[in-house]
């Protein structure tokens, strides 16, 4: 995780970055997460991090009469109890068996991706019926990591 610290105007803001793919980023603003779209800068500024430039979410929340954006749910999968990688990665904790029950929402699988530890979620609730990869392992992007049947 990347800890930025922004001003707009007078305002101070503590940005960490948790997840970033070169399009989408997951980050908190002054602990609030924001799913938000990067946009290429129109003049980007050399060695600038592109979670820097200005996305729609963070510039909103620094006015105070802006209404708050929508929050997105992050999910991991396209559809039912599938969990696949949302970029590509490198497997280094998977944290329930087959068998186990869990909560949607729940960390199921830990990976890398550019340098920076993502915590994959459950996106049901359900039984894990499938592993589908394994510590070390590296995935692409949707490649299915395990799957859930749900209750």
């Amino acid at each position: 995780m990347k800890t930025f610290e922004l001003s707009i105007g007078d305002k101070a803001y503590r940005v960490d970055v948790e997840k970033f793919d070169g399009k989408r980023a997951l980050v908190k603003v002054d602990g609030k997460p924001y799913e938000i779209e990067v946009k290429k800068a129109a003049h980007a500024v050399p060695k600038s991090p592109p979670v820097s430039m200005p996305a729609r979410p963070v510039t909103q929340k620094a006015t105070p009469d802006a209404p708050e954006p929508p929050q997105v749910p992050v999910r991991s999968a396209p559809s039912g109890g599938e969990v696949t990688a949302p970029m590509p990665g490198l497997i280094l904790d998977i944290m329930v068996t087959a068998g186990d029950q869990v909560v949607a929402g729940t960390p199921v699988v830990k990976m890398e991706a550019m340098k920076m530890e993502n915590e994959i979620p459950s996106p049901v609730s359900g039984t894990v019926k499938t592993i589908a990869v394994k510590v070390g392992d590296n995935v692409s992007t949707d490649e299915t990591l395990m799957v859930i049947e749900e209750e």
